[in-house]
C-alpha cells in the first residue's frame, strides 16, 4: 500500500494512452418496451408445462429457461447442423407453450464453444500463462467437467463472430425474444498467441507480463479488453435486432451490485457495458459472505439501476441460509417477499427460481404483481446525486476495495436510507452538464479518481450554484489512479492535501474488563480513531443543528474512519469541526463548508461516510444529512416521516404521477444470532403505522396507496399537505397523481 502511494505521488504511474471509447461518444442501447414492462419475470425449464401455465397466470410475462448450446457448423454452411433433433423438438414445444400464454422467452446459451473449433484453432484457447504447452490441451476429451472450461474461447477471436451467426441462426429458429449468458466476459490477462498477435497489431504494444494495476502497461492492456469486449456485445445486439427487432441481451453481469463482485479486481468488464446489455442481471446472493444482514444488498440492487443508465436492471436472490450455496435449507418464504420487495423499492426488477421452493415463489410472485403498474416504466426524482466511482474502485482501492472505496458509498447510501432523502447512485457516464443540473447536490464519496474533464464539469456545476459534499481524497488522481499530488478540486475546498496522519505511537490503556476481550484486531481498527469537538465553531452548521445537539449534548463526539490532513482551509471556505487523533496534543480541523460562485460546498477530511457504514455513530448519519440538505438550499418536496426501518424511494412515472415507494425492513430477531454470520431469514412482519408524506408545492389531484388501490386524504397543515399512509407490513406504493 505505502509503495503504491509512494509511487502515486512520484508521478512514476503515468496515463495509458486512450484506447476506450471515451465516455462522451459511448451510447448505450434502448430496452424494447416489454423488457421495460417485465416486472414478473421467472426461471423455468421448459417442460414444465404447469409451471408456465401457473406463473402467467399470476402476471409473469418473461420467462428464462435453459437453451442449447452453440453447435457447429453453422446452418447456412450445413443444413443438416444446427441443435440435435430431439433437444431442438423439446425446445421448440415449450416455447410455443410459453407464447401460447403470452410469455416473452429468453434462452441461456451455454458460453462454451464447440468441440471441433477449440480443436481446430488451439491458438484462440485462453492462456493464464504465457506457455505454448497449454495448446495441447486442446486434445483433451473436452467434454468432461474437468476440461470444458478450456472452451470459453476469447471473443475477441474469430470465434466471437462465429458466435454471433450461431446466436441469430437459434433466434430466427426458435423465435425466442432474448438471451442470456452467463460467462461471456474477458479475461483478466491472455497469452495466447491469437491475442497477442491482435493486440500487437492493434496497438503496437507487446501484452504485460502479468497483472498489475500499479502498471500503465497492464492498464492499457485492461482498457483494450474492456473495448473489444462492448464491441462484441453492440455487434451481437445489432445482428440480433436484425432478426428480431424486439430482440433482447437479458444477461448476467459482473459489474452491477453482487458484494463479491464489489471486490473483484482486475474487472472482467467495464461497468459501462451494462448500457449494452438491455436488461443487466446480477445474481443477487444474500448469505452471511454477502453481508445480507447489512444495507450492502439494497445497495446492490440500486447500483444495478444505476449502471444501466436509470433503465431497468435485474437482481435474481440467491438463497443461500448461512452460507451453504444454493441451498434454502429452512428458508422462510417471508424472507424471500421482503427480499425482493426491497430490491424492487430501489428499481431493480426481481426474476425468480424455484429456490426456496414452488409454494413460496408463487406467494413472491404474486406480491410483485399486484404492485407491477408502481414498478414499470419509471424515473428517479432528482435531488442528489450520488458517483459510485468505477475509476476509483479499479484504479486507487484495487488494495482494500471496501476501506478505500465502497465503505464510503454504503455510508452515503444508509445515510439516505435512514434519513428518508432520495439519493440517486450514478456513474462516471453520468458525470455530465445536462444531469447534474437537474439534481440540487451532487456527493462524491472518496471520488478519488476524476479526469480533468469531469473535475471542470464538476466545478463549472457548482460555481452555476449547485451542491456539493465530497470526502477524504476526491479528486488527488486522475482517472487512472495516477496521482496529481494535490486535489483537483483544491479551489473547491479551500485547502490541499496533506496526506495521512501518523499512526499515534503509544495505545492508551483499557479497563481491564474490556482487555481481556480483545485481540490484535481491535487496535488495527483503531488506526485513526479519535474525537470530533464541534464546539470551536459554535456557529457552524453543525453546530447548530438540533439534531446534532441531542445526540452530541458535550459536542465532542468519537470516530474511526478514514482520514486526511487538510493543510488548512482558506475562504471562502470555514472550518465546521476539530478532530483530536487519539494519543496526541495536535488537532485540526476536519471539515468546513462554504460557497463557490452561486453553490455551497462541505468538503469532510474524514471519512464519516465510511464510518457511518463500518464503524458508526447515529451522528454521523445526522452530520451527512445535515451537510447535504444545507448544500442542497431546497429541501425535497416530500418529507417522509417514518422509522429508520422504513426505507424510501421516489419516482416519476410516464412524467404524470410520483410515486413513493415505502418498504419496512424490520427484521424482528435481528442482533440475536452471532453478528458476523447472521443474516435475516424473518418470518413475520411488524406493520409500521403512523407514517406520513409531507407535501411542500407539490399539485395533485389525487393519491392512492398500492396495492388495493385506496384512497388517500390530505390535511393541510401549517402550507403543507401531510398525508397519513395505512400500516406498512412489508411494502406499499404511494401514488401521487
Amino acid at each position: 500500500m505505502f509503495r503504491y502511494l509512494l509511487l502515486l505521488c512520484s508521478g512514476l504511474l503515468q496515463s495509458p494512452p486512450e484506447v476506450l471509447t471515451p465516455d462522451s461518444k459511448f451510447e448505450g442501447v434502448e430496452p424494447p418496451a416489454w423488457v421495460l414492462d417485465g416486472a414478473v419475470k421467472v426461471f423455468l425449464p421448459l417442460e414444465d408445462l404447469k409451471g408456465i401455465e401457473e406463473t402467467s397466470a399470476i402476471g409473469a410475462t418473461i420467462l428464462h429457461a435453459g437453451g442449447p448450446s452453440p453447435y457447429y457448423p453453422l446452418r447456412r454452411d450445413d443444413p443438416a447442423s444446427g441443435v440435435p433433433e430431439a433437444e431442438r423438438t423439446k425446445l421448440l414445444a415449450g416455447i410455443a407453450h410459453a407464447k401460447k400464454h403470452g410469455m416473452r422467452v429468453i434462452l441461456g446459451v451455454s458460453p462454451y464453444a464447440p468441440v471441433e473449433i477449440v480443436r481446430q484453432h488451439p491458438e484462440w484457447m485462453h492462456h493464464a500463462t504465457d506457455d505454448p504447452a497449454i495448446a495441447q490441451k486442446a486434445q483433451l476429451d473436452l467434454t468432461t467437467p474437468e476440461n470444458i472450461g478450456l472452451r470459453s474461447l476469447p471473443l475477441n477471436t474469430p470465434y466471437g463472430e462465429y458466435a454471433i451467426e450461431c446466436l441469430a441462426e437459434m433466434m430466427k429458429d426458435f423465435g425466442v425474444d432474448g438471451f442470456s449468458f452467463d460467462g461471456c466476459y474477458h479475461h483478466a490477462i491472455n497469452f495466447s498467441p491469437y491475442e497477442k498477435e491482435l493486440y500487437r497489431k492493434e496497438t503496437g504494444r507487446e501484452v504485460p507480463t502479468k497483472i498489475d494495476l500499479n502498471s500503465a502497461d497492464y492498464k492499457h492492456y485492461l482498457l483494450w479488453a474492456d473495448e473489444k469486449l462492448e464491441q462484441w456485445y453492440r455487434r451481437l445486439g445489432q445482428r440480433l435486432r436484425e432478426v428480431n427487432p424486439e430482440a433482447a441481451i437479458y444477461t448476467w453481469t459482473t459489474n452491477a451490485g453482487r458484494y463479491g463482485h464489489f471486490l473483484t479486481s482486475p474487472r472482467v468488464m467495464s461497468a459501462r457495458m451494462n448500457r449494452l446489455i438491455h436488461c443487466p442481471v446480477q445474481e443477487w446472493w444474500l448469505d452471511e459472505v454477502n453481508l445480507g444482514a447489512t444495507v450492502v444488498p439494497y445497495f446492490g440492487a440500486a447500483y444495478v439501476r444505476a449502471v444501466s443508465g436509470g433503465r431497468v436492471g435485474a437482481s435474481e436472490p440467491y438463497l443461500m441460509s448461512r452460507g451453504n450455496p444454493y441451498s434454502a435449507d429452512s428458508f422462510p418464504s417471508h424472507e424471500l417477499t421482503v427480499r425482493c420487495l426491497g430490491a424492487m423499492t430501489n428499481g431493480s426488477f426481481t426474476p425468480l427460481a424455484q429456490m426456496a421452493g414452488r409454494d413460496a415463489t408463487y406467494a413472491t410472485l404474486k406480491e410483485i404483481a399486484k404492485r407491477k403498474d408502481t414498478f414499470v416504466r419509471l424515473q428517479q426524482e432528482p435531488w442528489a446525486a450520488v458517483l459510485v466511482s468505477e475509476q476509483t474502485r479499479q484504479y486507487y482501492a484495487h488494495g482494500n476495495i471496501m476501506e478505500r472505496w465502497l465503505s464510503h458509498a454504503l455510508g452515503v447510501y444508509r445515510m439516505g436510507m435512514e434519513e428518508h432523502l432520495p439519493l440517486t447512485l450514478i456513474t462516471e457516464l453520468d458525470l455530465k452538464p445536462e444531469t447534474l443540473r437537474r439534481h440540487r447536490v451532487l456527493i462524491l464519496p472518496n471520488a478519488v479518481c476524476l479526469s480533468d474533464e469531469q473535475v471542470q464539469i464538476i466545478r463549472d456545476y457548482v460555481n452555476g450554484g449547485g451542491g456539493l459534499v465530497a470526502t477524504c481524497e476526491t479528486s488527488l488522481c486522475d482517472e487512472q489512479g495516477n496521482s496529481r499530488g494535490d486535489f483537483a478540486l483544491k479551489d473547491l475546498f479551500g485547502t490541499s492535501y496533506g496526506g495521512r496522519p501518523a499512526a499515534a505511537q503509544s495505545r492508551p490503556e483499557l479497563d481491564v474488563n474490556f482487555a481481556i476481550v480483545i485481540n490484535d484486531n481491535y487496535w488495527a481498527q483503531r488506526a485513526n480513531a479519535g474525537a470530533f469537538r464541534f464546539s470551536d465553531y459554535s456557529d457552524s452548521i453543525f453546530a447548530t443543528d438540533p439534531a446534532m445537539r441531542k445526540l452530541v449534548p458535550g459536542m465532542q463526539a468519537s470516530f474511526k474512519g478514514p482520514l486526511i490532513r487538510p493543510t488548512g482551509f482558506q475562504p471562502p471556505m470555514k472550518p465546521a469541526f476539530m478532530y483530536f487523533p487519539e494519543g496526541s496534543r495536535e488537532p485540526f480541523p476536519a471539515g468546513a463548508v462554504g460557497e463557490f460562485g452561486k453553490g455551497r460546498v462541505v468538503y469532510l477530511a474524514a471519512g464519516v461516510d465510511a464510518a457511518n457504514y463500518s464503524y458508526a455513530f447515529p451522528y454521523q448519519r445526522v452530520l451527512l444529512s445535515r451537510a447535504v440538505q444545507w448544500a442542497a438550499r431546497e429541501k425535497y418536496s416530500i418529507d417522509v416521516k417514518a422509522p429508520m426501518c422504513v426505507q424510501s424511494t421516489f419516482w416519476k412515472q410516464d412524467g404524470k404521477r410520483l410515486i413513493v415507494h415505502l418498504w419496512n425492513g424490520l427484521n424482528t430477531t435481528s442482533d440475536h444470532g452471532q453478528q458476523d454470520v447472521e443474516t435475516p431469514l424473518r418470518e413475520e412482519s411488524i406493520a409500521i403505522h403512523g407514517i406520513e408524506l409531507r407535501l411542500s408545492g407539490v399539485k395533485f389531484s389525487q393519491v392512492r396507496c398500492e396495492p388495493g388501490n385506496i384512497p388517500l386524504t390530505a390535511r393541510r397543515e401549517f402550507g403543507v399537505d401531510v398525508i397519513t399512509v395505512p400500516p406498512v407490513e412489508v411494502h406499499s406504493a404511494i401514488v401521487i397523481e
